[in-house]
């Protein structure tokens, strides 16, 4: 039985990857055109909307060297998908 997992972007390692390759918080609000209170508020578990978020991973992406695909991301929830067969 197959398995389906649920993830999203993990805020927290993004950032925090970010500012380990020596970008202040500061500088990535001003980058995102948001308060530096707002990175901290997705550092603590908040999600930026949308656009700013698609705007953090692009940044991500340009500080880390890496692509989309390597994005972190957490667990949110796992399923399992039944196969139903039609049985005649």
């Amino acid at each position: 039985m197959p398995v389906v997992a649920t993830v999203k972007t993990d805020w927290f390692r993004v950032i925090n990857d970010i500012t380990r390759a020596g970008i202040p918080l500061q500088e990535i609000a001003r980058e995102l055109d948001v308060s530096k209170s707002a990175i901290i508020g997705w550092k603590q578990g908040a999600a930026p909307n949308y656009h700013t978020g698609e705007a953090l991973i692009d940044f991500w992406c340009y500080v880390m060297h890496r692509q989309r695909t390597e994005l972190p991301v957490q667990v949110s929830s796992r399923r399992f998908v039944y196969a139903w067969r039609n049985k005649r």
